[in-house]
């Protein structure tokens, strides 16, 4: 126990900060004991370790940085999807000057990222009521009033993934641009879990794999939606294309083939044991990107990066 509780003394002390940002102890507690709790017997990984990563604060400039590939963000007023423990909103409204809104749905239990963001938010000096109680289903906002919409690991949880990417066009302007990260359930690991996983072609392979595999809880995994995948992604917007004109722009492939050449690393630092060995494998042998290039062929590079840009719609 006294081990336990100086290894979580020196997460907080060395929470990933940035000059003019503040993480509260609190909101540390609220991502240790919801997620971090929820998720300890499943990804077998220290309940304070995976908060301090939820809380990275580096994540955010990455992200910012992919989706400035794509589109500037200062000044665009952007909406993320499942606002987590608000720290993109956090970072991006005081660095890159985002006008900035989150939806994340109001829950007890292990999902209490509307309390949290609103602490850190608070924290930082900006209005916590920028963060709205919703889902990606159901999104309070009128037609055409934002110019990104973004959401990461928000989707395989949603009760209607195609509704929630109906929903994000609707509210984008012309023009718009959504970027959503994603698991890709054709991929040869699970990010929930933490393990290896086979491609999952049909819905109860997962629970199975975990159960019988792992030893781990299957309950979860029935919950996921692992239909998510590129080929589901492509089919998912061309249906939707038939009623809002926009383009895919990339699932993401071009980034992958990126952080697999040199160097290669999980964007969570909680990558130990035999997957942490089996990347350092992976790089000794990668020459030329042979493994990326392969894994790209057959649709299993993880996670997807679907970017999408709404079209404008030519005058009459």
């Amino acid at each position: 126990m006294a081990s336990q509780e100086r290894q979580k003394e020196r997460l907080l002390l060395n929470l990933p900060t940035s000059p003019d940002m503040t993480i509260p102890s609190e909101v540390f507690e609220i991502a240790a004991d919801s997620l971090g709790k929820f998720f300890e017997p499943l990804n077998k990984i220290d309940r304070h370790i995976s908060a301090a990563d939820f809380l990275d604060l580096a994540k955010s400039f990455k992200r910012a940085a992919i989706i400035s590939r794509y589109t500037a963000l200062e000044g665009k007023r952007t909406l993320e999807i499942g606002s987590g423990f608000g720290t993109n909103l956090a970072v991006w409204t005081k660095y890159f000057r985002v006008d900035g809104y989150g939806a994340e749905p109001g829950a007890v239990g292990f999902d209490q990222g509307l309390v949290a963001s609103r602490k850190i938010l608070t924290a930082n000096g900006i209005d916590p009521e920028r963060v709205v109680n919703a889902t990606g289903e159901s999104l309070p906002f009128p037609d055409e009033s934002f110019d990104i919409a973004y959401s990461a690991n928000v989707l395989e949880h949603t009760a209607d993934p195609e509704r929630v990417l109906m929903e994000a066009m609707r509210i984008l302007k012309p023009g718009g641009l959504l970027h959503m990260e994603m698991p890709n359930f054709l991929s040869y690991f699970e990010g929930h879990y933490m393990v290896f996983q086979p491609p999952i072609l049909w819905k109860p392979m997962l629970p199975w794999w975990v159960k019988l595999v792992y030893g781990r809880d299957p309950a979860f995994a029935r919950t996921l939606q692992t239909q998510i995948n590129p080929v589901w992604c492509r089919k998912t917007l061309k249906k939707l294309s038939r009623i809002i004109p926009l383009e895919m722009i990339s699932l993401g492939e071009d980034i992958f083939l990126e952080r697999l050449s040199d160097p290669f690393q999980f964007e969570t630092q909680a990558t130990e044991g035999t997957i942490g060995r089996a990347v350092a494998v992976l790089q000794a042998i990668n020459r030329g990107n042979w493994v990326g290039r392969l894994i790209v062929a057959f649709q299993g590079h993880y996670p997807i990066y679907l970017t999408v840009r709404k079209k404008r719609t030519p005058c009459p």
